[in-house]
């Protein structure tokens, strides 16, 4: 942790709400943790962070530039695949800005002494792009699952709705509309510097064009609650849809039909097979990204553990934990798709039988 203590008010060296806003921030931001040992904090953000993070990844961004290769080779006549590769350019994306969350919160960087107030570059320069891709992520899995609900609903005519066209358009729309989300926080916050009298230095800070409360209060909640709990609860519905449909579906096949049982049998298995794969998908997805929105929703009823507040530190050490989960579900795509898409497996072995035979020529 960064081992530093102001000492004195900062209210008499402010004129106005926004400096005093400013004043008060850097000072708790700079004070030492009294809620965790900074032997303990530093462990574990290190190993979760700067060590697992950081290999999982690396791992996870040329998982789906591979995936995004095969659903290439395999064409885009499957709507399913424009999304599938929508959602792996956003894992890309979050991965990135994990590995740079990684690398800037690691104990060195914090530690060092720099003319900048290092948690405000985390949070404008990681964390808020991270959740950016996190949300365009959640967004597209759960469009993915309400076309697969239509698909077993409607599968007549669910060609007619979801076009291709039609499926590049949403995700289209889901990367530029999300934009929103950044837009408050980086219109409101600017960097600049603030002279810090106890330390005699200026350091680069965070400053507000104006009172930014009312505006994250309500950036916080569409963006931090209602949109991830949104994204949870219509995954699981449309999951739950399916499951119920697929089983109603084949016990009516096994009631009515008496001729071919091996071929009602495979029917009924296959069905099943589908229903596994869409329920270990959400579960990926519910178990590894519900930590964080659980933080954030935390955060938005205590302000303490916010950036600068008395429990900043135990966040962060969460947020370490959050960050780590989210790299294995934005990592572990490439392991789904091929254990469970006989497709996906022969368009991989075709790939690497023709890198081979290249090789031997």
């Amino acid at each position: 942790m960064i081992e530093i203590t102001l000492q004195g008010n900062f209210i008499q060296n402010t004129t106005n709400a926004s400096s005093l806003v400013d004043a008060m921030k850097v000072e708790t931001s700079l004070s030492v943790s009294i809620w965790i040992h900074p032997l303990i904090w530093d462990f574990f953000v290190t190993f979760n962070n700067t060590v697992c993070g950081n290999i999982i990844a690396v791992f996870g961004i040329f998982g789906n530039i591979i995936n995004i290769i095969v659903f290439y080779k395999q064409g885009y006549e499957d709507s399913v695949n424009i999304t599938l590769t929508a959602l792996a350019v956003s894992d890309i994306g979050a991965l990135l800005t994990v590995l740079m969350f990684n690398e800037m919160l690691n104990p060195w960087f914090l530690k060092a002494d720099l003319p900048i107030l290092q948690t405000d570059f985390i949070s404008m320069l990681a964390f808020f792009p991270h959740n950016y891709f996190i949300r365009v992520c959640g967004l597209i899995t759960a469009f993915a699952s309400c076309e697969r609900c239509l698909c077993v609903l409607v599968p007549l005519k669910v060609k007619q709705i979801v076009t291709k066209r039609f499926s590049v358009i949403v995700n289209i729309c889901i990367f530029f509309i999300m934009v929103l989300d950044l837009f408050p926080v980086y219109y409101v916050v600017y960097f600049d510097w603030m002279f810090i009298p106890q330390l005699n230095k200026s350091i680069i800070a965070s400053h507000f064009r104006q009172n930014p409360y009312n505006i994250f209060s309500i950036s916080y909640f569409v963006t931090d609650v209602f949109i991830p709990y949104f994204t949870f609860f219509t995954i699981i519905l449309s999951n739950i849809i399916i499951a119920i449909k697929l089983k109603s579906r084949s016990e009516w096949l096994n009631s009515v039909s008496h001729q071919n049982t091996n071929k009602e049998k495979f029917v009924s298995n296959k069905e099943k097979k589908v229903v596994l794969m869409l329920t270990v998908v959400s579960v990926i997805f519910i178990v590894c990204l519900i930590p964080q929105s659980a933080i954030l929703t935390a955060v938005s009823q205590v302000p303490g553990l916010g950036n600068g507040g008395i429990y900043f530190d135990l966040a962060m050490l969460c947020y370490s934990f959050a960050y780590l989960m989210e790299a294995v579900c934005s990592s572990v795509n490439i392991v789904v798709y091929y254990k469970m898409s006989s497709k996906y497996r022969e368009t991989i072995r075709s790939m690497a039988f023709i890198q081979c035979k290249m090789k031997f020529n």
